[in-house]
């Protein structure tokens, strides 16, 4: 059988052991699986305003994971995404705030400034890798702390509302500085098309181009890289610059279209959470855009666990956490590799 198709199938497996696990726990705490379930689909996808937001929760999940993707091929611990995307929403911001807020050219350069602001600060970790050998997980935590302190200080400093110093956020962006969604409930269509065009964009540079394969190259043996003219070093600063990049869209579309401001939560720890989907994806650029769409489901649906099931919705963060230890153990045991076997020999 193809190698492809063991893969998806040991997927798909892994898929199903992990649904068995999570309802065997739901029958533990006195709880029907059946109703969370159809309690989660309801809370994600029972009107458009949910349906939209849904996908709008999956776009940046999935961008945020495609950040990610690129430095965990490099063989890069990118912890720092939290910051690159807290960054971009910062340079979203200094354009929304200034002249150019006022023109329809202002979500365009929103992008690139956000991209670039975070490209930045990623560019800095490489950097503090490379020159002064601080591990990337070091270095990422330090400058996420840097990120954080800094909107905090923008949001209560120099960009606080007209006699208010509130930790609430900044004054609303003009319209013209937002990206708009579709009709009355804002169907997402801008954040959707950017997570197709840099996933589309990732699954083609990885596969066919010289970047992509010695970005393969230095992830798997920087010291065999290195003897055949690959310089590690550089291909580090460039994983970090295009990750940052990527992470700075998920800021961007984080102030520009769910909050219209700026705010200290921008985050919204999706950053920590694409790195749990990147990880259960395996660098997956399909996979990653289906387990967004878990996660967005789980984020959104949540909501309903309280309101129909009368349970708290704390809950949906347990079933979160053991979806990824399930899911972890089962690819650190490589049973459904096992199990993928014994089914294709059969």
């Amino acid at each position: 059988m193809k190698p492809d198709i063991k893969s998806v199938l040991a997927n798909g497996i892994s898929l199903i052991m992990v649904f068995l696990v999570i309802s065997i726990f739901l029958i533990l705490i006195g709880s029907s699986p059946f109703e969370v379930y159809m309690a989660f689909v309801d809370g994600a996808f029972g009107n458009p305003d949910r349906f939209s937001r849904t996908l709008l929760t999956t776009a940046i999940l999935s961008i945020s994971a495609f950040a990610l993707v690129v430095t965990f091929t490099g063989g890069l611990w990118n912890i720092g995404i939290e910051g690159q995307l807290i960054a971009g929403s910062i340079g979203a911001t200094v354009i929304a705030r200034s002249f150019i807020g006022e023109t329809v050219a202002a979500p365009i350069i929103e992008i690139l400034i956000g991209s670039l602001f975070g490209s930045l600060i990623a560019i800095f970790c490489g950097i503090l890798k490379v020159k002064s050998k601080v591990h990337e997980i070091f270095g990422g935590l330090g400058l996420d702390f840097v990120a954080a302190g800094a909107i905090v200080y923008l949001v209560i400093g120099p960009w606080k509302r007209e006699g208010i110093a509130s930790t609430s956020g900044t004054d609303i962006f003009p319209e013209t500085a937002w990206i708009q969604g579709l009709g009355e409930y804002g169907l997402p269509l801008w954040p959707i098309i950017f997570a197709l065009v840099v996933g589309a964009s990732l699954l083609f540079c990885f596969k066919r181009t010289v970047f992509g394969l010695r970005l393969k190259a230095v992830g798997s043996n920087p010291l065999s890289s290195q003897r055949f003219g690959v310089e590690p070093n550089k291909y580090i600063l460039y994983a970090f610059a295009l990750a940052g990049a990527i992470g700075g869209i998920a800021g961007v579309i984080q102030a520009t279209v769910v909050y219209h401001k700026l705010v200290p939560f921008i985050s919204g720890g999706y950053g920590f959470l694409g790195i749990l989907i990147a990880l259960i994806s395996s660098r997956n650029i399909y996979l990653v855009v289906l387990v967004s769409t878990v996660f967005a489901c789980l984020l959104i649906g949540g909501t309903q666990l309280q309101l129909k099931l009368g349970m708290h919705s704390s809950l949906s963060g347990i079933i979160q956490g053991l979806l990824v230890l399930t899911w972890i153990l089962i690819k650190a045991s490589k049973l459904d590799i096992k199990i993928a076997n014994k089914i294709l020999w059969r």
